[in-house]
């Protein structure tokens, strides 16, 4: 029997009530498949079905994906994703999985275990149908959100930078060259990122890299084209820039950034609005940024009006006792000084959504070993978060849980044991995935995250790392350092 038949059986029934069913009839099908088409492809294909078109992993008619071969787009897919969310499994791993599903088949099928074919399938997955994926979610997610159940009647979006490691590979060094204070072959390729959330629903929307040493202000103008009409963005004070306020205001949006410290703060200025609250005159500056062409450059406009706020937090876990921030919602009385304070104290969300990509995820340390490879990983990684924050999110609708209590490790480790339920449950007893596919959603939203108010969590390590020297030439170059054993039986011999 032919594997493509055996790829191509992808009729799982949907158990939310919240998105409806989509199934297709099978009963035309099962004589033809035989007994293989009562056992599912991977554990997470009882998650993704769900979620993920079946579209998009589909073989092509032609070209590249388009062979029958034993890891089909589906299947090196599915493995990949449960790699990601197994942080530290390797592809040996990876495909003893692929070897133990085939071997649990009616029809045992040998697969080789050599790991070289799941790389090279994974090689073949397309970066930008996996881009395409990514934003499926998104889209999916945004539709599921019920009408006033966000901060607002205004969708809320939230930018930060961060940067990842990778191998020191030649390959990976001419992509993402290390950063230019560490020695040459002391270092790892590093990687900026900028990534673009949404408040309302924690999904990632969209990603920007580039090198270390390219510029988050840069990086950040590649999100622009995805603002919408109302949307109201949130940054910390990089990109709080006279050209990007300008550009917001030019497609209908709103921004709320701390004030950049080279500006001047003086209160006494600007027309008065309230305490701390004034309406100032922005100029345009007199350099234009190198990446402009002089025809952007000469539609901005020579001068804008900007609100500037000054707010008090009397959070103690705070860094900052108050905070100036810029804004272009010059309404004060639609959107007060604590109003403002609170949507901008909301942006401390985009880090704990980073550390959920770099800590629980472990996407801080890439392992592929070239550029192409690394960006497959960073997509996949993507993907993982995105489809746990749906996950989420239907448990918080489903089950009336506010959604940012709801734990992400928390809902990672149940997603992970449950879906090895659900998989050995056949296509047919619908009512029996339902039931389990609910057992885990009330699952999700009863892991609760407490409220810690005044909570501090300084960035200092408890635990002391081992004595080890740090490399100041390539390892090839060094030298072990003399034993104290060693140093004292040559200089102190005994007589």
């Amino acid at each position: 029997m032919s594997i493509y038949y055996l790829y191509d059986y992808r009729y799982m029934f949907t158990t939310s009530e919240l998105f409806g069913k989509f199934h297709s009839p099978r009963k035309t099908l099962r004589s033809t498949l035989g007994p293989l088409c009562r056992h599912a492809l991977h554990q997470m294909e009882a998650i993704c079905d769900v979620w993920i078109p079946a579209e998009r992993l589909a073989p092509k008619p032609a070209g590249l994906n388009s062979r029958q071969r034993i890891y089909t787009p589906k299947l090196t897919f599915l493995t990949f994703l449960s790699q990601v969310l197994n942080p530290g499994a390797s592809c040996r791993k990876a495909v003893r999985e692929v070897q133990n599903y085939y071997l649990l088949q009616p029809e045992p099928l040998h697969v080789s275990h050599d790991s070289s074919p799941y790389c090279q399938a994974r090689a073949r997955l397309d970066l930008d149908n996996l881009s395409a994926i990514r934003a499926a979610l998104t889209q999916r997610m945004a539709q599921a959100l019920p009408s006033g159940s966000g901060l607002g009647p205004r969708p809320v979006k939230v930018v930060d930078g961060t940067s990842l490691t990778m191998p020191d590979t030649p390959e990976n060094q001419a992509a993402y060259p290390q950063p230019p204070s560490q020695t040459p072959g002391c270092g790892f390729p590093q990687m900026r990122l900028l990534a673009l959330f949404s408040l309302d629903t924690g999904a990632l929307l969209d990603r920007a890299r580039g090198q270390y040493t390219t510029s988050e202000v840069r990086l950040f103008r590649n999100f622009w084209p995805l603002l919408d009409r109302g949307d109201i963005l949130l940054g910390d004070r990089i990109f709080g820039f006279y050209y990007a306020m300008a550009e917001l205001t030019r497609r209908g949006a709103d921004g709320i950034f701390g004030l950049n410290v080279q500006r001047d703060q003086d209160f006494r200025r600007g027309r008065r609005l309230g305490k701390h609250d004034r309406l100032m005159t922005w100029y345009k500056p007199r350099v234009k940024p190198k990446d402009l062409t002089d025809e952007q450059w000469a539609l901005v406009p020579v001068q804008m009006v900007v609100r500037e706020v000054k707010v008090k937090t009397n959070d103690p876990s705070c860094r900052v006792r108050q905070v100036v921030l810029c804004t272009t919602l010059l309404d004060h009385k639609k959107w007060p000084k604590a109003k403002l304070g609170e949507l901008l104290s909301r942006r401390w969300q985009v880090e704990l959504n980073l550390d959920d990509l770099k800590t629980t995820l472990q996407m801080d340390v890439l392992s592929c070993r070239k550029p192409a490879m690394i960006h497959r990983e960073l997509e996949m990684h993507l993907i993982a978060y995105n489809l746990n924050r749906a996950l989420m999110l239907e448990a918080s609708v489903s089950c009336h849980a506010p959604l940012y209590r709801l734990s992400f490790k928390g809902t990672l480790d149940t997603v992970q044991e449950f879906s090895k339920s659900m998989v050995r449950i056949p296509y047919s007893q619908k009512k029996k995935r339902q039931i389990i596919y609910m057992e885990m959603l009330s699952t999700i939203a009863a892991d609760l995250v407490p409220k810690r108010p005044g909570r501090r969590e300084p960035r200092c390590l408890k635990r002391r790392p081992k004595a080890y020297p740090f490399m100041t030439k390539p390892r090839r170059r060094m030298q072990d350092a003399p034993k104290a054993s060693r140093w004292k039986k040559k200089h102190n011999p005994i007589p």
